[in-house]
């Protein structure tokens, strides 16, 4: 990363985690935006502040911003100022904010292998068309974006660097997996950092869900193989009743949150957000995961489908096994009593 002169900016670095607790707190964060364009309504539960504060981060003043999205959601934004924003030093920078945002988390018992972290470079101090303050600084843009300090190639450049979207003639976000850019001489950053929010809060739903699914992917194979095997007790065909309805209920559940996100996309049709938010999806490939999903869910059903046909011919086999001893026994006790007949009359 070559030396860059100075661009003003500031960077917002968030962590999104999961917690357990109930944490009680009432003022509702209110965005202000200068864009007409609508907020989506219903994608993400309404933020409320836990905890405003500042903190010496790289000997610099840190502002802290914790919110609370029930249930069990901690979103913990960190925000600095920097004297160029471009710097190389911003890695280090970078790094610091999100150890000490998962800090932060911690406090809030956040799970520590499921948060997702983001980090927004919000400029406003330039004059004119922001794609001239790109084109001049790309490879330390596209740098920052890919966490990368090594110079890219231009190919690599051009590629982080296409992805973006414009909704004045003096406005442009640049949008990557791990990291945005957002040049607004307006300083109109809040509302884009809410959509940022609420993707990586739907990447997070979706790494849990896959999570959980694959604890029970392994589970239903290994009850499979017992199956097979006719080792399964009576006792277990209660637990597969069970565990096919919840899976039942997991689809019909994901179906229903997943086709609100797009009817509430849907509604706001071609406004900058929806086109912004559809950008970062494509970029955090969300629709990928939901397809993994399905596909695994899919193949659950059929797991379980499989265990409660083989369960079932087992007891009926198990059912006939036992008529045909009862029949046995009948008999046996019938030719018994012949036998003794036959000696007493002797």
């Amino acid at each position: 990363m070559v030396a860059n002169s100075a661009v003003k900016g500031t960077l917002v670095s968030f962590l999104v985690g999961i917690t357990d607790l109930n944490i009680d707190t009432t003022e509702i964060v209110g965005i202000k935006k200068i864009k007409s364009s609508p907020s989506y309504p219903d994608v993400i539960p309404t933020q409320r502040v836990v905890k405003v504060e500042k903190r010496i981060v790289e000997a610099r003043e840190v502002n802290f911003l914790v919110k609370f999205c029930p249930p069990g959601i901690v979103i913990v934004e960190a925000s600095v100022d920097l004297e160029n924003i471009l710097d190389e030093r911003v890695f280090d920078i970078k790094r610091s904010l999100l150890i000490e945002c998962r800090t932060i988390l911690w406090e809030y018992h956040g799970d520590p292998y499921f948060d997702e972290e983001y980090c927004v470079y919000c400029v406003s101090d330039y004059e004119g068309d922001p794609e001239d303050v790109i084109s001049e600084y790309k490879g330390s843009i596209a740098g920052l974006l890919k966490t990368e300090r090594i110079p890219l190639d231009e190919e690599e450049i051009s590629t982080t660097l296409k992805y973006h979207i414009k909704y004045s003639q003096d406005d442009l976000t640049v949008v990557e997996w791990d990291g945005a850019f957002v040049f607004d001489p307006r300083g109109d950053f809040a509302s884009n950092i809410e959509l940022f929010e609420i993707a990586n809060l739907q990447l997070l739903k979706l790494r849990l869900l896959e999570h959980e699914l694959e604890g029970r992917l392994e589970k239903a194979a290994r009850l499979l193989q017992k199956t097979t095997a006719r080792k399964i007790p009576w006792l277990k065909s209660r637990e597969i009743r069970r565990s096919l309805r919840e899976i039942i209920q997991i689809r019909t559940e994901s179906i229903l949150e997943f086709a609100a996100t797009e009817r509430n996309i849907n509604l706001i049709g071609d406004w900058y957000s929806a086109r912004l938010f559809d950008l970062i999806t494509k970029k955090l490939h969300l629709e990928k995961w939901k397809t993994n999903i399905n596909k695994t869910l899919d193949a659950l059903e059929d797991i379980y489908s499989m265990i409660a046909e083989n369960f079932s011919m087992s007891f009926s086999t198990t059912l006939e096994f036992i008529m045909a001893f009862g029949w046995f026994a009948l008999l046996m006790g019938y030719f018994l009593l012949f036998f003794l007949e036959l000696v007493y009359k002797k």
